[in-house]
């Protein structure tokens, strides 16, 4: 018994923090009659779950931003979501999208709608004279995100992709070890990013698959499936890109299956060229869980890895090694998730007015069609003119 229950403390003792960066996320602060008079004003366009991470419980707790409308082509799903977050209006109905771009009291919307509707709703909302906090990936292909940055540089409004993980201090940290000299000898590394997510469904179909079991999709089955997939992957390609400053990439090899895809890359950065690869499952029941980026040279056998770069503010690591010698750092802040980071760093991109005039979901569009090309199973396409 003794030893058992010395076994739960320490566990207990060890989530402990956990439990409480995860209470954090849905606690309100600062209430609407309490928000700045100036507070930016965010129109919400699809009642998502997503949303509720990425802006609601985000802006419940600054002073500058405020949920001012949602809306959602299902009335009562609008109204209902409202409700429950304290939202002061909502639109439904199959006009409620163009309803809400139309309010005065919105100066930016969140576009967290469905991948393949990401462009119609962003450009959409430029043209009516709003910021766009866009949920990523923010698009399917270089050519929808050529759209995007024509109409940002045409209205002079700014599109900020969700990269959310971006803004984290634990990959902010990364990112100064790896482009700003806080490490000489990590200059000649290479990299590697992984995301594996053990997704039971697509374990169960894979296996089916192998079996010779599996139900044939049809091609926008198999299209939504794919979008799927990408959700995940677009991370490492990000991921990858943003932290190592690279501005070109180039697929050494790249092979795509149902629930995965690996490529290996060459990439140009400033000073140098390197070599990085990439995998992602969602069918690995070998290793259930792994969001990891690392960088390593050989030579001088040194290494860092940053653990879990999706989602730090529950838990990270941030592991340096050289010379046999390991040192780990853990950046958590008050607790604040990356959701609550990136809002931050939107507003006040909107406050100084400064477009991302580089659109740096322009390359990891342009690499992700780069990779999607070398497996042979073809680019996502535009569905509609948009032009």
């Amino acid at each position: 018994l003794g030893p058992g229950l010395a076994l739960l403390a320490a566990a207990l003792w060890s989530i402990w923090p956990v439990i409480l960066r995860l209470r954090r996320i849905p606690q309100v602060l600062v209430y609407p009659e309490n928000k700045d008079k100036d507070a930016l004003r965010i129109g919400i366009l699809g009642a998502s779950f997503i949303a509720r991470a990425a802006v609601i419980h985000a802006a419940d707790k600054r002073q500058d931003v405020l949920v001012t409308a949602v809306a959602a082509r299902s009335e009562s799903k609008a109204k209902s979501y409202a409700q429950q977050h304290r939202i002061p209006a909502f639109h439904g109905g199959a006009t409620a999208y163009r309803e809400l771009l139309a309010r005065e009291d919105v100066d930016a919307v969140y576009v967290g709608l469905p991948t393949a509707l990401h462009l119609e709703w962003t450009l959409a909302a430029l043209n009516a004279g709003k910021h766009v906090l866009l949920e990523k990936p923010a698009v399917l292909s270089a050519e929808e995100a050529h759209q995007v940055v024509k109409t940002m540089r045409e209205t002079q409004l700014l599109v900020f992709e969700a990269a959310h993980h971006r803004y984290h201090p634990a990959a902010r940290r990364f990112k100064q070890l790896m482009t700003f000299g806080g490490d000489s000898e990590m200059a000649s590394a290479s990299f590697d990013v992984r995301f594996s997510m053990l997704d039971p469904p697509s374990l169960l179909n894979s296996i089916k698959d192998t079996l010779g079991l599996s139900v044939s999709l049809s091609s926008e089955d198999r299209r939504r499936e794919r979008i799927k997939n990408l959700d995940r992957w677009w991370y490492c390609v990000d991921m990858l890109l943003w932290s190592t400053g690279a501005y070109e990439a180039e697929v050494v090899f790249a092979k795509e299956e149902r629930f995965s895809i690996s490529a290996t890359l060459k990439l140009q950065l400033p000073n140098r060229s390197t070599t990085a690869t990439l995998s992602m499952a969602r069918d690995s029941w070998r290793d259930p869980f792994t969001w990891s980026i690392s960088a390593g040279n050989r030579s001088s056998e040194t290494s860092l890895r940053l653990q879990n770069f999706g989602f730090p503010f529950i838990w990270h690591r941030l592991d340096l090694i050289r010379n046999g010698q390991q040192t780990s750092e853990q950046l958590y802040g008050a607790g604040e998730t990356t959701f609550e980071h990136q809002l931050g760093y939107f507003r006040e991109a909107v406050r100084r007015g400064s477009l991302d005039k580089d659109a740096s979901f322009l390359l990891t569009a342009q690499t992700i069609d780069l990779i999607l090309e070398a497996t042979g199973t073809g680019q996502f396409s535009i569905t509609r003119d948009l032009t």
